[in-house]
């Protein structure tokens, strides 16, 4: 039970999802200080712990027009802007030295957390900020099923009449927040699901 999916970047307090596409694609994430604290491309489920680590459990996401500007394709985020989450050039101390060092890293310098910054074009001014925390989506564990779906004890044997499916079954995502892929979720709903109803389905015709 300990698999689960994250998302590093809900805004607060308007708790709406910020799209992870602005980490992907060039953005950032300090915390009140305006410090860097994790490499954002390790993925936005991971990310959940270390925005909650930071004071106060918030971290704000940092970017540039061009980045706003895919923003504005998903219909989350212009919900955001709609709601005032959205803010141009954020106020954070020592976030300027923050932008400079990510220059830097844009032309070559080592990040101490591991980010490729060469990759994508570099943040320039205007900047724009949303203040996010983490989230808890859904679990991804659960009971040990077999390929009919019937739920095992913890000898291996199947419990008589008893399925399970989705969130409620040990999925493929592992035991931590960093193994759950995009999908992982409706892959056990809709496939191992079908395959639960089927199986229950069976042994109900069969008395």
């Amino acid at each position: 039970m300990s698999g689960y999916q994250g998302h590093g970047s809900v805004a607060t307090p308007q708790n709406i999802l910020i799209t992870w596409a602005l980490m992907t694609e060039g953005g950032i994430q300090v915390n009140a200080d305006g410090q860097r604290f994790s490499n954002e491309h390790l993925g936005y489920s991971e990310q959940c712990v270390p925005v909650l680590r930071q004071p106060g459990g918030i971290a704000w996401c940092i970017y540039d027009e061009r980045l706003h500007q895919l923003g504005m394709t998903f219909p989350d985020y212009r919900d955001a802007q709609g709601a005032g989450a959205v803010r141009m050039n954020p106020s954070l101390p020592r976030l300027e030295e923050t932008l400079e060092q990510v220059r830097r890293y844009a032309s070559g310098r080592q990040d101490p957390f591991g980010r490729d910054f060469s990759k994508k074009p570099a943040l320039v001014p205007p900047y724009y900020g949303i203040k996010v925390t983490g989230a808890l989506f859904h679990t991804q564990g659960g009971l040990v099923v077999d390929a009919q779906a019937r739920v095992l004890d913890t000898a291996g044997r199947a419990i008589p009449k008893l399925f399970a499916g989705g969130g409620a079954a040990c999925g493929i995502s592992g035991p931590h927040a960093w193994g759950y892929l995009s999908g992982n979720g409706l892959l056990t709903a809709i496939v191992l699901g079908r395959v639960a109803g089927a199986s229950a389905a069976a042994v109900s015709s069969s008395g």
